[in-house]
């Protein structure tokens, strides 16, 4: 499957300065970028090389999403506390 979204380079270069692998995938908030360790990739999933790092995709939310976009971010830092508001 060849995805039809994009990725925002400040999407990017988080994953890049992170130095981890990271999963799109559901919340009940909506699509969520998180840590591998957090969400564990699935053999389903589908693998983008970002720098060094690896952004797996949930093949059920890449049918729906047209952009990874710094708000699915945001909902991983809010949730964990990283993001002050």
């Amino acid at each position: 499957m060849i995805p039809l979204f994009s990725i925002d380079e400040k999407v990017r270069a988080y994953i890049r300065k992170s130095g981890q692998d990271f999963r799109v995938c559901t919340s009940p908030e909506g699509p969520v970028l998180l840590p591998i360790g957090t969400a564990e990739p699935k053999p389903s999933d589908l693998k983008i090389l970002i720098g060094s790092n690896i952004l797996y995709v949930s093949k059920l939310q890449a049918k729906y999403i047209k952009k990874v976009e710094w708000a699915m971010v945001e909902r991983f830092l809010n949730s964990s506390g990283e993001l002050d508001t």
